[in-house]
């Protein structure tokens, strides 16, 4: 039986999930993916209650549109597509419930990162999974797949401080620096999974969506966002901040940063600064035109040797 340790679908199902999950695990799907999809489909089998020869169409599109984000349902989709499709490969089912049903279409607008307000209603709620998962995303940058199946094991100690290793999409792992509220929360947990499901093993990412959005009004994602939009804001490097949400592309990690109003509000104004300087050439003090410029007093004396220089 597939994932013994997790809650089960309905006995009808067992036999033709465990055959679909050992197809995927020959053409090499990673085990995470198994184990979403597994659990996606296994989800569709409990809140349905139809086997899987007389599931419809009805029952499936319910399912999908039962309040998640596109992507989600994107994702949910593309399980029960593989799913279906696999039973009529083999004829375990004569016809595909699933085939009439469109696609769903990748959200491509940039979503908001979470608000400093919902950051606080998590950091607050009177459920401890909820705050630690809260902080997970928005001081480490965690997927909520990530949360699910985060453990004390994944912690180690670099002699700087306290990391914890991820275990992300397509058998990437990456090494995270943890902050010292973070590791000190994570130093009192039991040994094992940070958050232990009711019957054995790990709780789904589905259980986590639910936590948070029930207690924060935000997606789990929005705080993986507002981690990626801070860290910009902080250091400026996007090269560091992709390694540290474990993207492939640099053009993904551009997506993850979202400009404010404010912050294209103080590009125009230092543009108006230095075109009005400008004009003045070497009529102008180079210590005040750093400072209309915003440079930090601090850095002041280095810059102007090195413009000297």
């Amino acid at each position: 039986m597939e994932f013994s340790r997790h809650r089960q679908p309905p006995e009808e199902w067992v036999t033709s999930l465990d055959a679909w999950i050992s197809e995927l695990r020959f053409r090499g799907c990673t085990p995470a993916t198994l184990q979403a999809w597994w659990y996606k489909v296994s989800s569709l089998a409990r809140r349905t209650r139809s086997g899987p020869l007389e599931i419809s169409t009805e029952e499936i599109v319910s399912w999908i549109n039962r309040g998640v984000d596109d992507n989600a349902r994107r994702s949910d989709l593309n399980a029960v597509r593989s799913y279906f499709s696999y039973m009529s490969r083999h004829s375990l089912r004569m016809d595909n419930p699933v085939e009439g049903i469109p696609l769903v279409r990748r959200d491509k607008r940039k979503q908001l990162p979470a608000s400093n307000e919902a950051v606080n209603k998590g950091l607050s709620h009177q459920d401890a999974r909820v705050r630690l998962m809260v902080r997970l995303m928005n001081d480490a940058g965690l997927r909520r797949t990530e949360v699910a199946t985060a453990s004390t094991h994944d912690v180690y100690d670099d002699l700087i401080g306290k990391s914890i290793m991820v275990h992300g999409k397509g058998r990437k792992d990456r090494l995270i620096p943890l902050t010292n509220d973070l590791a000190q929360e994570i130093g009192r947990m039991p040994e094992g999974w940070l958050f232990p499901g009711e019957a054995g093993g790990h709780i789904c990412s589905d259980t986590v969506y639910r936590l948070v959005r029930n207690a924060t009004g935000c997606p789990p994602h929005a705080f993986r966002r507002k981690f990626a939009t801070d860290i910009w804001k902080a250091t400026g490097d996007l090269l560091k901040l992709q390694e540290l949400l474990g993207h492939e592309s640099l053009a993904t990690t551009q997506y993850y940063v979202m400009t404010t109003h404010e912050d294209l509000r103080e590009a125009v104004n230092g543009m108006s600064n230095y075109r009005r300087h400008a004009t003045t050439g070497s009529r102008l003090d180079p210590e005040k035109l750093l400072k209309a410029l915003g440079v930090p007093e601090i850095l002041i004396p280095g810059v102007i040797t090195t413009i000297r220089a």
